[in-house]
């Protein structure tokens, strides 16, 4: 009767081991179709447009995917191919930098978001129609300085090494009319963000710089993250970044620009893990209070279908994609890029094309969760 017993139990276990062994085998062939399937698409890109090479990194912590990819050229005359252990310039992804400093400090109390732009700068045209909240979800209608094409754009042109105050494209921007009335409507403005950088300046005594590595950089430990205030370098490893010309030729852009222009809208730096680590932080809600991390992630979205694909909304300092993907992408000379976590998902997914004239790396992000998550995300 033991003996029976016995075998009845070994046979059990043996088919529970199979049932497992079975489901991992699912999973880990499920998985892999799903990454065939983003590699097959990263490829054709290399393949069918002029994107020299491209970063991809996807997490997905409910899947059991952890998949860095790379895609051609790093060094075209070279022929050196992409490294995913590289630095490359953020862009606009340092937006969220900027704005989340500026929202901890509303949650320090020395700022309110129903705050009028003329508590603190009344010189500025219709800043008594300006709420801080209105420069953080891009609803202030004042005009982006990068837009501007007789002052910044030929100067940019014609003298790249040139170091800008930030007070200087303020003050550009407010030269131009405002798109439309305060509160009515909304248009990507860099000077919205380089008005936060600068209350941040006058809020704390301390420079941006500052405030951005001592509450963001250093809390996570980032030792490849930084945010730029001028130069032309880009530190530490790092490939080549181009400009397309009109007849299919590359330009070298890397190091051509001084990062000045960007600096609270767009002059950080970073790499594939270390921007994973930062936004899956800034959509968990490390920085800020729950309530506020909540208000920051449902209220005052705004979209148009003209604008980011039809796909993508703009909040306070954040983009949403879908119903639960959030992060930003950011584009200057030479390279784009792509960050978004979905707190719902476990999932981060993180691109970098190195260079801006192409085809966008948010196309590219839109395909891979349509091929990880169909229309559900």
């Amino acid at each position: 009767m033991k003996k029976n017993q016995l075998t009845i139990i070994s046979v059990i276990l043996l088919t529970i081991f199979s049932l497992i062994s079975c489901e991992k085998d699912i999973v880990v062939n499920s998985n892999q179709l799903l990454i065939d399937q983003m590699k097959a698409v990263t490829d054709s890109i290399i393949k069918n447009t002029r994107v020299p090479g491209i970063v991809a990194l996807v997490v997905d912590h409910k899947k059991g995917i952890d998949w860095l990819y790379t895609a051609g050229y790093s060094d075209i005359p070279n022929k050196l191919p992409m490294d995913g252990s590289f630095n490359f310039r953020i862009g606009s992804n340092t937006k969220t930098m900027t704005c989340t400093v500026l929202l901890q400090l509303v949650d320090e109390g020395k700022v309110s978001l129903n705050d009028m732009l003329s508590k603190y700068y009344p010189a500025y045209p219709q800043s008594d129609k300006i709420t801080i909240a209105m420069l953080l979800d891009m609803k202030s209608g004042i005009f982006n300085y990068s837009e501007d094409m007789p002052v910044f754009r030929q100067s940019m042109v014609s003298n790249p090494s040139r170091v800008w105050q930030p007070q200087e494209l303020i003050d550009l921007g407010f030269s131009h009319n405002f798109y439309f009335e305060p509160g009515t409507d909304i248009h990507y403005s860099n000077t919205n963000t380089f008005i936060i950088g600068k209350l941040i300046e006058k809020l704390t005594g301390n420079s941006l710089e500052t405030e951005i590595n001592n509450r963001i950089v250093q809390s996570l430990g980032l030792n490849s993250t930084r945010f730029l205030t001028q130069g032309l370098d880009l530190p530490g490893n790092h490939g080549r970044g181009y400009d397309i010309n009109t007849d299919n030729t590359y330009t070298d852009v890397t190091e051509h620009y001084d990062i000045s222009w960007g600096w609270a809208a767009g002059s950080a730096y970073s790499n594939p893990r270390e921007l994973q680590k930062y936004v899956e932080a800034l959509v968990r809600g490390d920085f800020l209070s729950s309530s506020l991390q909540q208000k920051r992630l449902t209220e005052n979205f705004y979209g148009r279908p003209d604008l980011w694909m039809g796909k993508i909304t703009y909040g306070l300092g954040i983009m949403r994609c879908g119903k639960s993907f959030y992060g930003h992408g950011g584009d200057l000379a030479g390279c784009t890029s792509t960050m978004y976590h979905s707190n719902e998902k476990d999932c981060t997914v993180i691109l970098y094309f190195n260079t801006q004239d192409d085809y966008p790396s948010g196309l590219l992000f839109l395909r891979y969760l349509d091929i990880l998550f169909g229309k559900d995300y």
